[in-house]
């Protein structure tokens, strides 16, 4: 689901809730950063299971064609290959995934289950025009490029982003999702607080109740589902191409 930016809530709001219903606006029982951190534990959560929360990165071409995945983002969805800079593009190139592609770096070869050069395999037969194709493989967390990759300058990944590595500057949580966190935090808090006070006992179930986490019907699958609508322009469009099948 989009939103304009200006709609995002902060985490300060979220602790505003979550403090009021817990009886704790002056932090007496727990800490601020506790707090916090359940917080940031409830958008990663979410962030994993909807890939709500979108991250672009762009780097320079390294000259051993190997790019860590950057900080704070996980399931890659694209990677382009840029000639000019970020924000002046004169060309761009896709990047495809080659499957068991490895290589140490620029002109050290690679392997791969189907080579361009392994032409006696009885069973890969190779594609020969993958020496003019720009790909890619991911290994413990690398990014490795084949060696046309060379000639561009930058290379702009797209991949789904670890929220929390990015709250605590801007508000990013959607508003959408404001219920869902709420409880999640509250019932989290409150299995801590009940060890000490009986009285949270009912708090955390009553919270674990209304936020039903593993069920269909509590604001966490709500959340979820409305975090991973599509907008009606894009899912229309989206349509449009595959009848197309132009996509």
């Amino acid at each position: 689901m989009r939103t304009n930016p200006n709609n995002y809530i902060s985490i300060n709001e979220i602790l505003a809730d979550v403090t009021v219903a817990l009886d704790d606006q002056d932090y007496r029982l727990l800490t601020p950063g506790f707090y916090r951190a359940q917080v940031k534990k409830a958008l990663d959560e979410l962030g994993f299971d909807t890939f709500f929360y979108d991250f672009v990165e762009d780097k320079e071409m390294p000259d051993d064609l190997q790019i860590p995945i950057p900080e704070g983002a996980f399931n890659v969805k694209g990677i382009y290959l840029i000639y000019g800079t970020p924000d002046n593009i004169k060309y761009q190139e896709n990047l495809y995934w080659k499957r068991d592609f490895y290589t140490e770096g620029e002109g050290k070869g690679y392997t791969a289950t189907r080579h361009h050069r392994n032409v006696s395999d009885p069973f890969m037969k190779p594609v020969w025009n993958n020496q003019a194709r720009y790909f890619f493989n991911i290994h413990n967390g690398i990014i490795m490029l084949s060696d046309l990759c060379k000639g561009y300058d930058y290379v702009r990944i797209k991949a789904s982003g670890i929220p929390s590595k990015n709250i605590d500057n801007v508000k990013m949580i959607p508003p959408e999702a404001r219920e869902g966190i709420t409880l999640w935090v509250i019932e989290k808090c409150a299995s801590y607080l009940k060890i000490r006070y009986k009285e949270y006992r009912t708090v955390q179930l009553d919270a674990y109740q209304q936020l039903d986490p593993y069920g269909l019907n509590g604001a966490w699958h709500k959340t979820r589902m409305r975090l991973k609508a599509v907008d009606k322009k894009q899912l229309r469009d989206t349509i449009l191409y595959n009848k197309a099948m132009y996509y």
